[in-house]
């Protein structure tokens, strides 16, 4: 059985596709914390492309080193955000402390991400 590590197989060098429980283990190892999954995170993870599971890890990586810019929330100054769109319909929301750990990865329909970005004040 190949070794997995940061969801590439060691034994093949192929990307594998992942479920959602895979997804989240590695995700709370690469942002060192308990970190919440809101939103309908685990359906809407297994039904994504190989591909945008890829894209989803690596722009969680990139947010993590401080390559992607974040979004200040309006109620709550000690929050901020980083936000990612797949396809026509689903976004993913980042949250994180401004100076702290990161708090949630929210995963939902355009629809659900709304209403998560005016309670988080984006």
């Amino acid at each position: 059985m190949p070794i997995i590590s940061g969801f590439i197989s060691k034994h093949t060098g192929r990307w594998l596709s992942l479920q959602h429980e895979e997804a989240r283990a590695g995700i709370k190892q690469m942002l060192q914390g308990n970190i919440r999954f809101e939103g309908h995170f685990n359906k809407c993870f297994d039904n994504l492309k190989e591909s945008q599971q890829k894209e989803l890890i690596g722009w969680v990586k990139d947010c993590s080193e401080g390559k992607i810019g974040p979004i200040q929330s309006k109620n709550k100054r000690e929050l901020i955000g980083f936000v990612k769109r797949f396809g026509s319909s689903l976004r993913a929301i980042l949250t994180k402390e401004k100076k702290g750990y990161y708090i949630a990865l929210f995963l939902d329909k355009h629809k659900y991400y709304e209403q998560e970005m005016d309670v988080l004040g984006f």
